[in-house]
């Protein structure tokens, strides 16, 4: 009703302050649907205020991550979700959320754009660093996505799982490392997994960060 009453003055600007906030999961799947539609056959230049990552996703050209009223981030929705400058930003976008390792960074390339990274559980080489002010044996914490681990014989990063969860679309395990650590793999497939395995992923640097 009062995204209607908005419609018919024909405003330039419109500021939608959390609307899907009250309905259930599958009304604001569908509701988020009219409202990206509405946004391209109105033109209208639109704020949408939310604190669901996939509002922010789905619906935005560009996004402004906030916290506590500071800007962490602007840009396009797929270049914070690749590119998080900070751990908060990271960690807001994306579902299942971003691991995260502690370990130090044992080396820093010249420029100051990669390093490698020694946990209690691994090492890992050439990964973006995402602040040019880090020295070699700074505390520094491994980012990498859920979906972006692959299983593999060789693969340096050990978990044990803990749980499996089968989702249709795709399985979502749980795992934890030797010294404790809890972690996620998100996969598209169904693979053969059960509570009690030990698994070992690798992952390409390209998809890691250091924060």
């Amino acid at each position: 009703m009062a995204i209607g009453r908005a419609i018919v003055r024909n405003p330039e600007v419109f500021l939608f302050d959390e609307p899907l906030s009250n309905l259930d999961a599958a009304l604001r799947h569908d509701t988020r649907v009219e409202i990206a539609k509405l946004h391209k056959q109105l033109d209208a230049t639109t704020i949408y205020v939310t604190h669901d990552q996939v509002e922010a996703m789905t619906l935005a050209d560009k996004i402004v991550v906030l916290r506590d009223g500071e800007v962490m981030q602007v840009g396009s929705p797929m270049d914070l979700f690749n590119l998080p400058d900070n751990e908060f930003v990271a960690g807001f976008l994306g579902s299942p959320k971003m691991n995260f390792f502690e370990g130090k960074l044992s080396k820093v390339t010249k420029n100051g754009s990669s390093g490698s990274f020694k946990g209690q559980s691994f090492e890992a080489n050439g990964i973006r660093l995402t602040s040019r002010e880090k020295n070699s044996d700074d505390h520094v914490r491994l980012g990498i996505r859920p979906q972006h681990l692959q299983i593999h014989e060789k693969g340096k990063l050990i978990g044990r799982v803990t749980l499996v969860e089968k989702l249709g679309t795709e399985t979502v395990v749980e795992l934890m490392t030797e010294n404790g650590t809890p972690f996620r793999y998100a996969a598209a497939e169904t693979p053969d997994i059960a509570v009690g395995d030990n698994l070992k992923f690798k992952f390409e640097s390209s998809r890691a960060h250091l924060f």
